[in-house]
């Protein structure tokens, strides 16, 4: 009779197992463990199930964190898309940059990175080029306002020299040809 709950509880025990239903298998382990407790099996039976749930447990760890890292990274993508259209480019560069080191698998960020350096190359290129016609302009402007006033105090070489260097500087222009 006891060698028959035994088996009954083993049996039990090891359909539970099976269908993962570990609750139910472990009490039906520890039945048969106490029916006749100089048996091993269901002592490693016990085990298994142990090592499953810290597995189980281990696993939903591992989602979680999957989980919250996936949300994290979409976060800093939406953050680091609001930036670049709004022009923000070093603040988009940054949480694009964040973004690749939590998936540095991914490629998306790499391009978006890349994307933002052209872009501020482009600008860093147009700024300067801004600031050299600035520049000559302000030479150009300089050199008229010294020539006429030389020509105002009737300074002709004064006058010649600076409509020259203002030619020279913009060679399209009409004025200064005209006034030497």
């Amino acid at each position: 009779e006891k060698q028959q709950k035994y088996q009954a509880a083993i049996a039990a025990a090891d359909v539970a197992f099976n269908a993962a239903r570990y609750d139910d298998a472990e009490a039906k382990y520890n039945e048969a463990g106490a029916l006749k407790p100089e048996e091993k099996y269901p002592k490693d039976q016990l085990a298994a199930i142990a090592r499953k749930r810290e597995e189980l447990a281990a696993k939903a760890e591992e989602e979680r964190k999957a989980k919250e890292l996936d949300e994290q990274y979409k976060a800093l993508l939406a953050q680091a898309m609001q930036a670049f259209t709004g022009d923000k480019l070093d603040e988009a560069l940054a949480k694009y940059t964040e973004a690749g080191n939590l998936k540095p698998k991914e490629q998306y960020p790499k391009d978006q990175i890349a994307l933002i350096n052209k872009k501020k190359e482009e600008l860093a290129k147009k700024a300067e080029e801004d600031r050299k016609a600035k520049e000559l302009q302000e030479k150009y402007d300089g050199a008229i306002a010294a020539a006429d006033a030389a020509l105002g105090k009737e300074e002709w070489e004064a006058a010649t020299a600076k409509y020259t260097e203002a030619s020279g500087l913009k060679p399209g222009e009409k004025y200064p040809k005209d006034q030497l």
